[in-house]
């Protein structure tokens, strides 16, 4: 029998109306918030410039996004926050707290972005809750202790699901550890996910998902290289987790290359991974979608227009290359015998922020106006192969 799915929305998200995508899904006791941005209700941008007020509004939205829910902010397990200057995520961080005062905190992954469908924004926040009534742990061990100075948590688990924070190489006290070397920062921050994996009475045979957000594109090969060495090379590809690569303007320190963020999932059984032949990277631990044997939660990897042997297809033509993302998403669902209808989050990342119109209009042939998954578009520098235009990342629940 599937879980029931619920849309919530608000009259202040009029302007969403006419799109593919939802301000929030919730299936279960998960509650799936699309990217919030400071917009009101004709898709205008409020406060210019401000970068408190803007996270004001946000917060206000997704707190009234949770109370039409039946949560509250106590609720929130994971958080992943773009900024379209990086400097302005202090000023986030101190406007958050009035907002995240359980002592709690979530999970929260801050990166730096290319920009927004609006350019006025100058931040968009995506969310997960679960509002279940199970225990919430938070996890901060002493080698991030700098981490405690705000409103977050090295990880947040709740029921089964543990979320760890984007983890970078900033040792105790926040500084930066082996500067330039990109393997050896992905190893540090490797060694991190474990300890928190650990503290939360997991292992990494439970983690299902990695998106590592790199400062520099060029890195991603030393960082995907350095996690299949440290994490998964004794993994069947049959059971491997899922692993995304997103190019960023810029990490909380200038020198920081790279913020790996996990979901483990400490359901019971062994992971499950789907990967077709269509997807380039099927012969590599790596998964197209992932979930565990006794859980409910599918990740899919970012999905790119590369044919099963790598070749990029319809080289500079946005529509054709969102198309081939959202049908390879399609087929992992299948694999797992779901559709696109238990879809509830897409992330689209784009090499051109404007490009999410046209994106989000070819997502109408694959989500309904009224029910589609809360969506959260965002601008990148880079995708791990040049000629991408965007990937698509998306969670399903079954």
């Amino acid at each position: 029998m599937p879980m029931e799915r619920r849309i919530h929305t608000l009259p202040s998200f009029r302007w969403m109306e006419p799109m593919p995508a939802s301000p929030a899904v919730q299936v279960g006791d998960l509650l799936f918030i699309g990217g919030q941005t400071a917009l009101d209700e004709n898709g205008r941008a409020i406060a210019p410039g401000d970068v408190a007020a803007q996270t004001r509004h946000i917060f206000d939205r997704i707190g009234e996004l949770l109370e039409a829910a039946g949560g509250t902010t106590d609720d929130l397990v994971d958080i992943i926050s773009f900024h379209k200057d990086p400097r302005d995520m202090d000023a986030v961080f101190d406007t958050a707290r009035d907002y995240l005062t359980h002592a709690k905190h979530p999970a929260w992954t801050a990166v730096g972005s290319q920009g927004f469908w609006v350019s006025e924004n100058l931040l968009g926040i995506r969310a997960i809750a679960h509002l279940g009534q199970a225990r919430k742990d938070s996890y901060t061990p002493d080698t991030m202790k700098w981490l405690r100075q705000f409103p977050m948590a090295g990880g947040c688990r709740k029921g089964d699901l543990l979320f760890v924070s984007g983890q970078m190489a900033a040792d105790a006290d926040g500084f930066i550890t082996t500067p330039g070397d990109h393997a050896a920062q992905a190893r540090y921050a490797i060694n991190r996910i474990r300890e928190i994996v650990e503290m939360a009475g997991a292992s990494m045979d439970d983690v299902i998902d990695l998106i590592a957000f790199n400062r520099d594109a060029r890195g991603m090969d030393a960082a995907v290289d350095t996690w299949m060495e440290e994490v998964v090379s004794n993994v069947h590809p049959a059971n491997a987790p899922t692993v995304t690569s997103i190019g960023t303007t810029g990490l909380y320190r200038l020198g920081l290359l790279g913020a790996y963020r996990v979901i483990a999932d400490l359901s019971p059984g062994p992971r499950v991974a789907q990967t077709p032949p269509s997807i380039w990277w099927h012969t590599l631990p790596i998964a197209g979608g992932c979930k565990k044997e006794g859980g409910h939660l599918i990740t899919i990897a970012g999905e790119v227009a590369s044919d099963g042997d790598g070749n990029i297809i319809t080289p500079g033509n946005t529509a054709t290359q969102a198309r081939y993302a959202f049908n390879r998403i399609k087929e992992v669902l299948e694999a797992f015998g779901a559709s696109m209808e238990h879809v509830v989050e897409v992330m689209s990342f784009h090499k051109d922020p404007r490009a999410w119109e046209r994106v989000m209009k070819v997502g109408e042939e694959f989500f309904s106006k009224e029910k589609g998954p809360a969506w959260t578009p965002a601008g990148t520098t880079g995708l791990y192969k040049e000629g991408y235009l965007h990937e698509i990342y998306a969670t399903a629940v079954v």
